[in-house]
Protein backbone atom coordinates (compact mmCIF):
# COMPACT_ATOMS: atom_id res chain seq x y z
CA UNK A 1 0.00 0.00 0.00
CA UNK A 2 1.24 3.41 -0.99
CA UNK A 3 2.24 5.54 1.85
CA UNK A 4 0.26 8.75 3.05
CA UNK A 5 -2.59 9.84 5.52
CA UNK A 6 -6.32 8.62 5.94
CA UNK A 7 -8.81 11.05 6.99
CA UNK A 8 -10.82 8.68 8.69
CA UNK A 9 -13.52 10.75 9.98
CA UNK A 10 -15.03 14.05 7.30
CA UNK A 11 -18.00 15.06 6.50
CA UNK A 12 -17.86 15.36 3.14
CA UNK A 13 -22.00 15.38 2.77
CA UNK A 14 -22.41 18.71 4.43
CA UNK A 15 -23.67 21.31 2.89
CA UNK A 16 -20.62 23.40 3.19
CA UNK A 17 -19.17 21.50 0.15
CA UNK A 18 -21.91 21.13 -2.03
CA UNK A 19 -20.22 24.22 -4.22
CA UNK A 20 -16.92 23.39 -4.28
CA UNK A 21 -16.45 19.15 -3.23
CA UNK A 22 -14.55 18.37 -6.62
CA UNK A 23 -11.72 21.15 -5.77
CA UNK A 24 -12.09 20.02 -1.62
CA UNK A 25 -11.17 16.42 -3.29
CA UNK A 26 -8.67 17.88 -5.87
CA UNK A 27 -6.69 19.60 -3.23
CA UNK A 28 -6.69 16.73 -0.22
CA UNK A 29 -5.11 14.69 -2.76
CA UNK A 30 -2.64 17.07 -3.91
CA UNK A 31 -1.85 16.91 -0.20
CA UNK A 32 -1.18 13.69 0.04
CA UNK A 33 -4.74 11.89 1.10
CA UNK A 34 -5.20 8.68 0.27
CA UNK A 35 -8.42 8.19 1.18
CA UNK A 36 -11.20 9.70 3.06
CA UNK A 37 -13.60 8.18 5.59
CA UNK A 38 -16.65 10.32 5.24
CA UNK A 39 -19.30 10.10 8.18
CA UNK A 40 -23.16 11.14 8.13
CA UNK A 41 -24.78 12.82 11.03
CA UNK A 42 -28.22 12.04 9.70
CA UNK A 43 -30.03 9.90 7.22
CA UNK A 44 -30.45 12.90 4.94
CA UNK A 45 -26.51 12.29 4.28
CA UNK A 46 -26.48 8.24 3.22
CA UNK A 47 -27.28 8.66 -0.37
CA UNK A 48 -25.09 11.97 -0.56
CA UNK A 49 -22.36 10.14 0.41
CA UNK A 50 -23.18 6.81 -1.13
CA UNK A 51 -22.67 9.57 -4.26
CA UNK A 52 -19.56 10.54 -3.53
CA UNK A 53 -18.09 7.02 -3.00
CA UNK A 54 -19.24 6.36 -6.40
CA UNK A 55 -17.50 9.64 -7.65
CA UNK A 56 -14.53 8.70 -6.20
CA UNK A 57 -14.03 4.69 -5.80
CA UNK A 58 -11.44 4.20 -3.79
CA UNK A 59 -10.62 7.64 -2.52
CA UNK A 60 -13.80 8.26 -0.46
CA UNK A 61 -15.61 5.89 1.69
CA UNK A 62 -18.65 5.64 2.92
CA UNK A 63 -20.45 5.51 6.43
CA UNK A 64 -24.01 5.76 7.85
CA UNK A 65 -25.10 6.81 11.13
CA UNK A 66 -27.10 9.53 13.24
CA UNK A 67 -25.34 11.30 15.08
CA UNK A 68 -26.42 11.89 18.83
CA UNK A 69 -27.54 15.38 17.86
CA UNK A 70 -30.24 16.05 15.30
CA UNK A 71 -30.97 19.57 13.51
CA UNK A 72 -29.50 22.73 12.07
CA UNK A 73 -29.52 26.13 12.94
CA UNK A 74 -31.03 26.71 15.91
CA UNK A 75 -32.99 23.82 16.67
CA UNK A 76 -30.84 21.10 17.71
CA UNK A 77 -32.14 18.24 19.54
CA UNK A 78 -31.13 15.03 21.36
CA UNK A 79 -31.60 12.19 18.77
CA UNK A 80 -34.22 9.96 19.30
CA UNK A 81 -35.32 6.39 18.35
CA UNK A 82 -38.32 7.84 16.30
CA UNK A 83 -34.96 9.72 14.07
CA UNK A 84 -33.09 6.26 13.74
CA UNK A 85 -35.75 3.95 12.98
CA UNK A 86 -37.20 4.90 9.21
CA UNK A 87 -34.08 4.79 7.67
CA UNK A 88 -32.93 1.61 9.14
CA UNK A 89 -33.60 -0.21 5.93
CA UNK A 90 -30.78 1.81 4.24
CA UNK A 91 -28.11 0.15 6.27
CA UNK A 92 -28.98 -3.07 4.82
CA UNK A 93 -29.56 -1.57 1.81
CA UNK A 94 -25.99 -0.06 1.18
CA UNK A 95 -24.33 -2.75 3.40
CA UNK A 96 -21.89 -3.63 0.57
CA UNK A 97 -20.51 0.07 0.22
CA UNK A 98 -20.14 1.13 4.15
CA UNK A 99 -16.98 0.88 5.40
CA UNK A 100 -18.29 1.38 9.32
CA UNK A 101 -21.65 2.53 10.90
CA UNK A 102 -20.52 6.22 12.05
CA UNK A 103 -20.78 8.68 12.85
CA UNK A 104 -22.60 7.30 16.36
CA UNK A 105 -22.17 7.90 19.88
CA UNK A 106 -23.13 10.06 22.78
CA UNK A 107 -23.28 13.57 23.53
CA UNK A 108 -24.43 14.56 26.91
CA UNK A 109 -23.30 18.61 27.07
CA UNK A 110 -26.72 19.81 29.01
CA UNK A 111 -27.89 22.41 26.38
CA UNK A 112 -28.74 19.20 24.31
CA UNK A 113 -29.35 16.28 26.84
CA UNK A 114 -30.25 17.69 30.04
CA UNK A 115 -32.70 14.99 31.08
CA UNK A 116 -32.36 11.66 31.91
CA UNK A 117 -34.85 10.88 29.94
CA UNK A 118 -32.72 12.42 26.86
CA UNK A 119 -29.75 10.46 27.37
CA UNK A 120 -31.14 6.88 28.19
CA UNK A 121 -32.72 7.88 24.32
CA UNK A 122 -29.34 8.61 23.08
CA UNK A 123 -28.16 5.49 24.80
CA UNK A 124 -30.68 3.34 23.08
CA UNK A 125 -29.90 5.14 19.83
CA UNK A 126 -26.16 4.28 19.91
CA UNK A 127 -26.82 0.79 21.03
CA UNK A 128 -28.73 -0.02 17.88
CA UNK A 129 -26.59 1.18 15.74
CA UNK A 130 -23.93 -0.84 17.61
CA UNK A 131 -25.80 -3.90 17.36
CA UNK A 132 -26.14 -2.80 13.49
CA UNK A 133 -22.14 -3.12 13.05
CA UNK A 134 -22.35 -6.58 14.47
CA UNK A 135 -24.74 -7.73 12.07
CA UNK A 136 -22.97 -6.08 9.06
CA UNK A 137 -19.24 -6.87 10.88
CA UNK A 138 -18.40 -3.37 10.62
CA UNK A 139 -16.49 -0.86 12.99
CA UNK A 140 -17.54 2.28 14.29
CA UNK A 141 -16.75 5.79 14.08
CA UNK A 142 -18.06 7.28 17.38
CA UNK A 143 -18.16 10.72 18.97
CA UNK A 144 -18.31 11.35 22.11
CA UNK A 145 -18.61 14.89 24.62
CA UNK A 146 -19.43 14.96 27.91
CA UNK A 147 -20.01 11.24 27.93
CA UNK A 148 -16.75 9.43 28.21
CA UNK A 149 -17.81 7.21 30.51
CA UNK A 150 -20.98 6.21 29.93
CA UNK A 151 -19.54 5.71 26.51
CA UNK A 152 -16.71 3.32 27.23
CA UNK A 153 -19.16 1.27 29.53
CA UNK A 154 -21.89 0.91 27.03
CA UNK A 155 -18.91 -0.47 24.26
CA UNK A 156 -17.81 -2.80 26.87
CA UNK A 157 -20.77 -3.55 27.53
CA UNK A 158 -21.40 -4.58 23.98
CA UNK A 159 -17.85 -5.79 23.17
CA UNK A 160 -18.47 -9.23 24.06
CA UNK A 161 -21.07 -9.29 21.42
CA UNK A 162 -18.99 -6.80 18.89
CA UNK A 163 -16.44 -7.64 16.32
CA UNK A 164 -14.57 -4.75 15.58
CA UNK A 165 -14.72 -1.06 17.01
CA UNK A 166 -12.87 1.67 15.92
CA UNK A 167 -13.37 4.47 18.38
CA UNK A 168 -12.74 8.32 17.32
Amino acid sequence: MARGFIDCHCHLSANEFTQDIDDVLLRAKKAGLKALVSVTEGASEFEKVIQLSETYPGFVFPCFGIHPLQGSGQDWHSVKIRDLEPFLPLFQKYRADIVAVGEIGLDFTPWFANTAQERDEQIKVFIKQLEISKELDLPVNVHSRSAAKVTIATMKELGKRLQSIMSL
